[in-house]
């Protein structure tokens, strides 16, 4: 009846990221009976294009965004889209509603009525930022309430930085990170009864990435430490039968390992760039007007030369993309720069106090300029005030609290960055304490 998000096959952001289990017959069989897909935002695992090939003939919901380009090119793709107004229930079906609420990083949850008794919150990659009150409204008179994010994504977001002296620094490994703390917080925080393992099944599958597959997080981590008081923790794939309120699980059979050479996805680190490219570079990057008010520059190292982009910001601040050419003017000319990064084969080196690439340099150039179509100062005005008008009070707070961590951040990784044991350390007892 309803699919969300489905990635069925195919290897994604430039071939790095594979699936890691097949699909059960019965999980296949009930492809077919899908009348409605919905989408939670535009990242490949996400929005599939080569998965959506088998609901061609299928409605697709997406969330009500500003800039609207997923509606746009999936309608100019020939697919039957319709948009879910924001924080207003859709009848599927007699039993089944949904109620969508998309956020200003592009992203969006979805709120699943099955019946009168159970609901699902799938909040996919994102917190639902500016909707959790309206959201936990909607989901406190259900009976059941399965509560489903992305925690413990192994790698699911940039991790590959090095000094620039050309030494890796090393990422906290997943597994370290007693998953079943966040898992109870998650259950505590949206009032939940049940949750599992979601949105984080990948697994790497380029060689250039595969340092990155020592981080990947097992799935027997997931529900360490989890505390049973807070509800129900599933350890794996399942399936939940509405009318006998039962959970089953799911067996979940591995696809056997295997990595890639960069050149079967047209890479190869040696090729530098048309002339042209570099001008393509500059022309793509120039244009978010935010990067010109907080870098000096952008460098991309491919093969083996560098390229400036000169955006004007305060000396010396700036970073570095070293990359093949062909997956990094793909991502330039496609306008989906996230999706180079997340693949985690790019090396990034921060220059000039830069400590990371949050919160001045992806969101702005992946999820409010890519997505969001807001590029200057004063489109990105418009955009967050979409956003404020939509979720009210409860966005002003969200914003208020990002801008807080942010700060603290900033301050925790300037003091402690010389001491990365005494960094992890904190962060660690941290988690604790807020679960």
């Amino acid at each position: 009846m309803l699919t969300t998000d489905p990635w069925l096959h195919g290897a994604q952001y430039f071939g790095s990221w594979t699936l890691p289990y097949r699909f059960t017959p019965a999980q296949q069989a009930a492809f077919a009976g899908v009348r409605y897909v919905w989408l939670s935002h535009g990242h490949p695992d996400h929005l599939n294009l080569e998965s959506l090939a088998t609901f061609r003939d299928k409605t697709l919901l997406v969330a009500d965004h500003r800039g609207n380009r997923i509606l746009n090119e999936l309608q100019a793709a020939g697919y039957r889209v319709q948009v879910l107004a924001n924080n207003s229930w859709t009848q599927l079906s007699p039993k089944v509603r949904v109620l969508c609420c998309a956020d200003r990083n592009q992203d969006a949850a979805l709120l699943v009525a099955l019946g009168d008794r159970c609901a699902v919150l799938n909040l996919n990659d994102g917190t639902a930022i500016g909707n959790r009150l309206k959201l936990k409204t909607h989901l406190k008179p259900f009976a059941r309430r399965f509560v489903l994010r992305l925690l413990g994504g192994g790698g699911a977001d940039m991790m590959n930085y090095f000094t620039e002296d050309g030494q890796r620094i090393e990422p906290m490994p997943a597994e370290r990170t007693p998953l079943g703390l966040a898992y109870s917080r998650l259950l505590r925080d949206w009032d939940g009864t049940h949750t599992a393992p979601f949105s984080c099944h990948h697994a790497f599958a380029r060689t250039d990435s595969r340092w990155a597959a020592e981080y990947e997080t097992p799935i027997e981590a997931h529900g360490r430490l989890f505390k049973p008081e807070r509800g129900e923790f599933i350890p794996g794939y399942f399936s939940y039968d509405v009318a006998t309120d039962r959970v089953t699980a799911t067996p979940m059979v591995p696809v056997p390992r295997e990595f890639h050479d960069p050149r079967e996805f047209g890479d190869d680190w040696s090729e530098p760039l048309a002339t042209d490219e570099t001008q393509a570079l500059s022309d793509y990057f120039r244009k978010f007007e935010h990067l010109r008010q907080k870098f000096q520059f952008l460098n991309f190292r491919v093969g083996g030369r560098d390229h400036f982009v000169d955006l004007g910001g305060p000396r010396g601040r700036g970073i570095t993309f070293e990359a093949p050419r062909h997956s990094l003017m793909t991502a330039v000319r496609y306008e989906i720069f996230d999706d180079l990064l997340i693949g985690n084969f790019v090396k990034t080196v921060l220059h000039g106090g830069v400590r990371s690439l949050y919160p001045d340099f992806t969101p702005y150039v992946a999820k409010y300029g890519d997505n969001g179509r807001a590029f200057s100062v004063g489109e990105l005005h418009d955009y967050f005030q979409s956003y404020r008008e939509q979720s009210g009070f409860q966005e002003w707070l969200e914003f208020v609290r990002v801008k807080s961590t942010n700060k603290v951040r900033s301050a925790v990784l300037a003091t402690l960055s010389t001491t990365p044991l005494l960094y992890r350390t904190a962060r660690s007892a941290y988690r604790r304490f807020i679960a």
